[in-house]
């Protein structure tokens, strides 16, 4: 193929630079880690918190529940999101709130999903209305429906 004078032409070799370059920026979106993952947060020592998923989870909806205690009494009132991670890179995570459930100080998620099936970790990330904070995490497997 003949180029025209004031004319460039891209040959094959940076067609693939630049399908190589898109395709390292979406893996590199893909592996971010979550916000609430982040390797710089600091929970209070009275705030716990406890992470439940219910027994043999499967891909699809379910419930996540969280139990925040401060100063060793059920919390009200608190912020809660959960972060469903996978343990294998390249997943981009679920993040769901959670909202104040039956029982004072439990929380559970609504709209949560897990996507694939395999090992995950979930984060609870809390908040409580003076500012402390507080982490629980828990792992689970997912197996097909």
């Amino acid at each position: 193929m003949k180029d025209r004078p004031g004319r460039t032409s891209l040959t094959p070799f940076p067609l693939v630079l630049v399908a190589l370059s898109v395709a390292l920026s979406v893996a590199l979106v893909g592996c971010r880690p979550p916000e609430a993952g982040g390797g710089a947060r600091a929970a209070d020592a009275d705030v716990r918190v406890r992470v439940e998923a219910p027994p043999d989870p499967v891909v699809g909806p379910d419930t996540v529940r969280v139990l925040v205690l401060a100063d060793d009494a059920p919390a009200r009132d608190a912020t809660v999101e959960v972060t469903g991670d996978m343990t294998h890179a390249g997943m981009i995570p679920i993040v769901a709130d959670a909202h104040p459930d039956d029982a004072p100080g439990t929380y559970a998620t609504r709209d949560f999903a897990y996507d694939m099936a395999g090992d995950w970790v979930l984060t609870a990330d809390v908040t409580l209305p003076d500012g402390r904070r507080g982490f629980g995490e828990t792992t689970v497997t997912v197996a097909r429906p």
